[in-house]
């Protein structure tokens, strides 16, 4: 099962710079990146509920939802974000550029979320190996976007 899951987590590694560029392609016939990413995530909506009723998942009680903290709430705005972002950014910036810029900011955003033991994730104390890394991605965009 785990090389199952290693083998579908690269796959979704390949499509992170085709899944921008065919929204890109998409808000240059609809003139609006707005839309594009609207569409995006209707298309997405639409088959995870397939999906979820393929495999026939119990819808959760109005209480589960209720219950949920405020900021649960807030990924599908950043999921929205992300996406609109990728749409607007890689037309003018390259794919790679893109790829690049979103791997460091995870990456920054991961030092911060782990040292604080953020949202659940066990907390591993920023060292200045792990900065190392984090700066060598930033100089990494950098020699993309000159290069």
């Amino acid at each position: 099962m785990d090389g199952l899951i290693l083998a579908l987590t690269a796959l979704a590694g390949c499509l992170m710079p085709v899944q921008p560029a065919v929204n890109a392609v998409t808000a240059v016939y609809m003139n609006s990146p707005y839309l594009a990413s609207f569409f995006s995530f209707l298309t997405g909506t639409v088959a995870l509920g397939l999906l979820c009723l393929a495999l026939r998942l119990p819808w959760p009680g109005a209480r589960v939802v209720a219950e949920l903290p405020w900021w649960a709430w807030t990924a599908g705005a950043m999921g929205a974000f992300f996406v609109t972002m990728t749409i607007v950014a890689v037309p003018r910036l390259g794919t790679m550029s893109v790829m690049a810029l979103l791997i460091a900011g995870q990456m920054a955003a991961s030092l911060v979320m782990d040292h604080y033991g953020w949202l659940g994730v066990a907390s591993q104390p920023i060292s200045p190996g792990r900065i190392a890394g984090a700066v060598l991605l930033f100089a990494g965009v950098i020699l993309i976007r000159k290069f």
